[in-house]
């Protein structure tokens, strides 16, 4: 199955796949997890193929970092289903980027959606620096999926619940040499006290964790949504995880 239709138009890209049985729970339905990292992919893909991949980002010092998830999960695709996974930038301003994923069944249905945040990061500094046209011409931009409206931080609940600590180790670090994005969201999942399949999850990423951080989490439970807060010893967040 060849990941790049060279017939396709870059800037709005897509690839077919099928549900993994790597990606799916015990009830046979892809996890969120692995919708997460199925986007995650998706851009990594696209960067690629658009020259402006993870080696020359690198090469210049520079990184795309998420801060922020809003994703909508209409219907948890299952085991071997056929689906195709998009993305597709929708405004670059300041040291920010804005894009778009989306999930499609056999039928060209769309199943999920998502929006995100990304900083633009100076690698030598570790700090937001504005990007160029070389940086971010080649992802053009296009009208942006219909979302829900939604606050522009996740609001904390007063009243947290502490759960076990958590030590970061190898398997958590991503090719930033950070916590990968998608492991924040499964740490947030394992303090629910019960199965669940979110239909919406939303992420502040504050700060990054790296290898022999310890993450403190805790969690507030209300009548419509679940809140995960994922932070150091001294209380100063990683994250903010919220799924209804």
């Amino acid at each position: 199955m060849a990941i790049i239709d060279l017939a396709q138009d870059l800037t709005t890209f897509e690839y077919p796949s099928a549900v993994r049985y790597s990606e799916v729970g015990h009830r046979g339905l892809m996890t969120l997890p692995a919708v997460i990292n199925a986007f995650q992919d998706c851009s990594t893909f696209q960067s690629e193929a658009l020259g402006v991949g993870m080696a020359w980002l690198k090469h210049v010092q520079r990184a795309w970092v998420l801060t922020h998830w809003h994703i909508i999960i209409d219907r948890y695709p299952s085991l071997c289903e056929e689906i195709s996974v998009g993305t597709f930038a929708t405004r670059f301003r300041g040291f920010s980027a804005h894009r778009n994923f989306y999930l499609k069944d056999g039928s060209g249905s769309l199943i999920a959606r998502a929006s995100s945040t990304w900083a633009f990061i100076d690698l030598t500094t570790g700090k937001p620096i504005r990007p160029t046209a070389e940086h971010v011409a080649p992802y053009g931009t296009h009208e942006p999926l219909d979302m829900p409206a939604e606050s522009r931080r996740i609001r904390v609940p007063e009243h947290l619940e502490p759960g076990e600590p958590i030590s970061v180790r190898r398997g958590l670090i991503d090719t930033n040499e950070h916590v990968n994005n998608c492991q924040y969201v499964q740490m947030a999942i394992e303090m629910l006290p019960r199965e669940t399949a979110p239909r919406a999850v939303r992420v502040d990423f504050r700060r990054a964790a790296v290898l022999g951080d310890v993450i403190y989490p805790a969690i507030a439970q209300e009548e419509e949504r679940t809140v995960v807060t994922l932070s150091d010893a001294d209380g100063d967040t990683y994250a903010v995880v919220e799924l209804s």
